[in-house]
């Protein structure tokens, strides 16, 4: 029984080698699959078996395979190829290697995913939490955080410059802010944002670039003489009269002087400061103001105060008209009685009464076309009024 059993195996064993021992060529070696969209990345090594002479890629059990040559050196040979056209799915795949002769290697098995149109539509574009265009023509973009899981790495921002150079910028998913220089105002930048599906991946997903402005653009560069310390056009001892804004005669009321004060008593030199009282004369419908053109548009018009004790009196009160006020045309309605609030070419205006506090006046105010517009203080106010105005700042909302 025991030589009819080494016969009769024998006899299969030959049957099935044909007479002779079977030879496997050399596996690939560090053999990995790299998903991208649509189509995958295969690579590995051939190290040991010099007979090495084709790659055999097999998936959708054995459905479908491809071919790839290979041309062995005497040394360690890498093997990298893509395999195109495979839909958005989940693969498995036998990886052997042949001889010239058609000995292949023992059977690598892998799975890997390709990644398409299910996957691109799941994609959204990084959100803007806000986006300003200072006066020095630099652009602030700050970003809100993302999702990581979604494979998002990276934004990128296409802008042009001031010499109508297009730049684009890519900002790393874990940078919440890019400031950029020398933004061509009046244009607009694009955004989009870049995903891999996993971190081997191949290909990189897009969403579609979207144009945008900047949230608010900062025009306060239109308001000349705009901040402290303020500009004299002309001056004598303490009290001058402002460079670039017109001043009328009842803004003067400092022996022909009026509106920018160089100091007294501890106050901040060459503030806007409209004081009235203490030997000079009232001022009734006192106007500073500067005329600019602006696009249709939403805008804020803005003005920060002086603190209590040497910013705007606590005397003011409800017989005192004390205005920041924007209006349409070449001049400020007049403030007496308050008929600048109701006045048809007023856009906007703030009354200043009993403030005592560090704080900011500020005026919204919306246009439907191109026109010439003003801005500026208008007042009226009594004996022993005085307020201190810091700066003017304009900016322009466009979402």
């Amino acid at each position: 029984m025991l030589v009819h059993s080494c016969s009769s195996n024998a006899d299969d064993y030959l049957k099935f080698t044909e007479g002779g021992a079977i030879s496997y060529t050399g596996k690939m070696d560090s053999l990995k699959i790299l998903p991208g969209r649509d189509r995958i990345k295969i690579e590995g090594l051939i190290i040991s078996d010099p007979k090495v002479s084709e790659l055999r890629v097999y998936w959708d059990t054995k459905k479908d395979s491809v071919v790839i040559p290979i041309n062995r050196t005497s040394g360690v040979d890498m093997v990298s190829t893509f395999i195109e056209n495979l839909p958005e799915n989940i693969y498995n795949f036998e990886v052997k290697t042949f001889d010239a002769k058609g000995n292949s290697s023992v059977s690598q098995y892998i799975t890997a995913q390709t990644y398409g149109t299910r996957y691109q539509a799941s994609l959204t574009d990084r959100k803007i939490v806000n986006s300003s265009l200072s006066s020095d023509l630099s652009l602030t973009i700050n970003f809100a955080t993302m999702d990581l899981t979604t494979g998002a790495f990276a934004t990128e921002i296409v802008y042009t410059d001031g010499s109508d150079v297009e730049h684009t910028i890519t900002v790393p998913v874990t940078q919440n802010q890019l400031v950029v220089p020398n933004y061509k105002i009046g244009s607009k930048f694009k955004q989009r944002s870049l995903f891999l599906p996993v971190k081997t991946a191949i290909d990189t997903f897009y969403t579609d670039f979207v144009s945008k402005d900047p949230q608010v653009i900062d025009l306060t560069y239109l308001i000349k003489n705009n901040k402290r310390p303020f500009v004299a056009s002309s001056f004598s001892g303490r009290w001058g009269t402002l460079a670039d804004w017109t001043t009328n005669d009842a803004c003067k009321n400092h022996d022909g002087y009026g509106g920018i004060d160089f100091g007294c008593c501890g106050n901040p030199p060459a503030t806007i400061n409209l004081e009235s009282g203490w030997g000079s004369p009232v001022i009734t419908n006192g106007k500073i103001y500067q005329t600019i053109t602006l696009e249709a548009g939403t805008y804020i018009f803005n003005a920060p105060l002086l603190a209590s004790g040497s910013g705007l009196n606590s005397g003011y009160t409800l017989s005192d008209y004390v205005y920041l006020a924007v209006a349409k045309g070449s001049i400020l309605p007049d403030s007496s009685g308050g008929v600048l609030e109701t006045d048809p070419s007023t856009l906007g205006f703030k009354r200043i009464v009993n403030t005592m506090n560090s704080e900011s006046a500020v005026i919204t105010f919306t246009i439907t076309q191109s026109e010439q517009i003003t801005l500026g203080i208008s007042t009226t106010q009594g004996n022993e009024r005085y307020g201190h105005f810091l700066s003017f700042s304009l900016f322009k909302k466009n979402n």
